[in-house]
């Protein structure tokens, strides 16, 4: 969101509205759009009924939340692009932004098929955010994520060796 938020004037620029949906309560979405000085939208998906239908659902932080990932719908109601993300790897927002200017001249242009991602290393500000919302606002899932993170990650491969099916919630 960070990102996005840097580059909203160049969204603007191009006509594009700018949207970011959470499993946060409203509440609490309020209080991170304050916070961040989030200059979109940020919708609630409390129940993550639109997250388990874009198959968007990380259930390993916070009992379950979405997965970063960026999706531009054509005024049809189709995707023109997609990109789902990691919590550190992400789509580089200038490409995005290079496809839709892009598209804009192009409607038919469909752009690359694997879209570069780069790296997010955090500043020591946002670290400190980020430890500070984990400490603050955190439950206990985000603590047991962080601690058993790399359990969750040779269990999942472990059964997928064995050919076991995981869980869906």
């Amino acid at each position: 969101m960070a990102e996005i938020k840097k580059n909203i004037d160049s969204f603007k620029e191009l006509n594009i509205s700018v949207a970011a949906i959470s499993t946060d309560s409203i509440k609490q979405s309020q209080a991170v759009a304050r916070e961040m000085e989030l200059p979109f939208d940020l919708l609630c998906d409390v129940d993550k009924t639109v997250i388990n239908k874009f198959n968007l659902l990380n259930p390993f932080e916070h009992g379950g939340v979405a997965k970063p990932a960026i999706y531009f719908i054509l005024p049809s109601g189709k995707i023109g692009y997609r990109s789902i993300d990691g919590t550190a790897r992400r789509v580089d927002i200038t490409d995005l932004l290079k496809f839709l200017k892009k598209h804009g001249k192009d409607q038919d242009y469909k752009g690359p098929e694997n879209a570069k991602k780069k790296w997010i290393i955090p500043s020591p500000i946002e670290a400190w955010q980020l430890t500070r919302n984990m400490v603050l606002r955190g439950s206990f899932a985000d603590w047991k994520h962080s601690l058993t993170f790399p359990y969750s990650w040779i269990k999942i491969f472990g059964n997928k060796l064995l050919g076991k099916k995981t869980k869906k919630k």
